[in-house]
């Protein structure tokens, strides 16, 4: 027979895990940091840090810069984890990521793998790792 204590335990646990399966994306401005690397090239690219509103709206972290126009293709929201594929284009040429952010909170970590088309180059591959802490709300 089930203790009463056992039941409760049951059913806070039941809670909880429901209520972590569909936290929130927290919006604001956030700090992020990715880190890629080349394939078949030993050489380490080092990590860069930019700033960036993430909306619930906006939640995939911009990874380029402002030089490419990007467009999200396709992204999906489960819960605490968004994943998407963004095409980016400019005079260079084009970015297609891929990838898979987990939000924790005030933190969130993903991973994604970018492939580049430069005009007369062969097409290379990233594979980049993601982080990022939330600083605070958007600036307006």
């Amino acid at each position: 027979m089930f203790s009463k204590k056992f039941a409760v335990l049951t059913v806070l646990f039941f809670f909880l895990f429901i209520s972590g399966a569909f936290a929130e994306i927290k919006e604001g401005l956030w700090e992020i940091t990715t880190k890629a690397e080349m394939k078949g090239v030993p050489v380490q690219m080092p990590a860069t840090t930019v700033k960036q509103c993430i909306t619930k709206d906006k939640p995939v972290p911009k990874s380029v810069s402002d030089d490419y126009e990007c467009k999200v293709k396709d992204y999906k929201v489960s819960g605490d984890t968004v994943t998407y594929k963004m095409e980016c284009w400019g005079k260079e040429g084009l970015m297609i990521t891929e990838g898979k952010t987990t939000y924790k909170g005030n933190t969130f970590d993903g991973s994604s793998t970018t492939k580049i088309k430069t005009k007369g180059q062969p097409e290379m591959q990233l594979a980049n790792k993601i982080s990022g802490k939330y600083i605070g709300p958007c600036k307006k």
